[in-house]
C-alpha cells in the first residue's frame, strides 16, 4: 500500500513538472506587439487611437518606460510640450539609461523654447547614444523619406531635421573627452537658468525642409 501510493505521488509531481510554464518572452510577447501597434497608428497619424493602445499597454505594464515614452511623442505630436516633458521624465525614471528618451527631452525643450535645457539634455542623450551618427539614427533621421503622407490635414507639429541634427552636433561638442565622468542635471531641475528664446513649434502647415514630428522622434520598442 505505501508502495502504491508512493507512485501515485510521483506521478502526480511528474504530471506537474510538465505542465508548461510561460516564460518571461512569452509574457512580454503580447505586450511588445501592442507597443509596435501603438507606433504603427502613431507614423500613420492616428493620434487618439496610438494613445488609447498605449495606455492599454500602461495598465498591463504599470510604469512600462515604452508606454511613457511614446505618451510623451503624442503628446509632444498635438503640441503639449509640458505634458511630454512629465511623461519623457516618467519613462528616464523607469529606465534612466535610455539615450532615446534624453533625446526626446531635447527635442520638446527645444520646441519650447529652452534652449540652454534642450543642449544639456542632448549632450546627455548624445553621450550616452555613442555620438551624433548614433542620435540621429534614434531619432530616424536617417531616412528623409518617411512619414511624408502621416496626417494630412490635421493640426500636427512639424520639426525642422536641420534644427535637431544642428542640436546634436553641438551637444556632441559639448561632450567631455572623458564622458565616463559626465553629468548632467536633468532638464527641468528646480532652480536650473535656461537661456530661453521663441518657440519653434510649427503646425502642419509648415513645409519645405521641415518633416513630420512623428518621424523625428525616437520611439521606444
Amino acid at each position: 500500500m505505501k508502495s502504491i501510493r508512493w507512485n501515485a505521488a510521483a506521478v502526480v509531481a511528474i504530471l506537474i513538472a510538465t505542465i508548461p510554464v510561460a516564460s518571461a518572452a512569452e509574457e512580454q510577447a503580447p505586450l511588445e506587439k501592442e507597443c509596435e501597434y501603438g507606433i504603427t497608428l502613431a507614423l500613420a497619424g492616428q493620434d487618439a487611437a496610438a494613445e488609447s493602445v498605449f495606455v492599454s499597454l500602461l495598465s498591463h505594464a504599470p510604469k512600462d518606460a515604452r508606454a511613457l515614452n511614446n505618451l510623451g511623442n503624442v503628446h509632444l505630436l498635438r503640441g503639449n510640450l509640458d505634458v511630454a516633458l512629465v511623461f519623457y521624465s516618467r519613462a528616464l525614471e523607469a529606465d534612466s539609461t535610455d539615450a532615446g528618451i534624453m533625446l526626446n527631452q531635447g527635442t520638446a525643450l527645444m520646441l519650447e523654447g529652452e534652449d540652454d535645457l534642450a543642449q544639456a539634455r542632448a549632450t546627455e542623450g548624445v553621450r550616452r547614444a555613442g555620438g551624433t551618427k548614433q542620435a540621429a539614427l534614434l531619432l530616424g533621421l536617417h531616412d528623409e523619406g518617411s512619414g511624408e503622407e502621416a496626417s494630412r490635414g490635421a493640426e500636427r507639429a512639424y520639426v525642422n531635421k536641420d534644427e535637431i541634427l544642428s542640436l546634436l552636433r553641438a551637444a556632441a561638442r559639448s561632450v567631455p573627452a572623458d564622458s565616463s565622468h559626465a553629468v548632467t542635471p536633468p532638464a527641468g531641475e528646480p532652480g536650473a537658468k535656461s537661456k530661453k528664446r521663441s518657440p519653434t513649434w510649427r503646425s502642419a502647415g509648415a513645409r519645405g525642409g521641415e518633416g513630420d514630428a512623428a518621424t523625428v522622434v525616437y520611439w521606444k520598442h
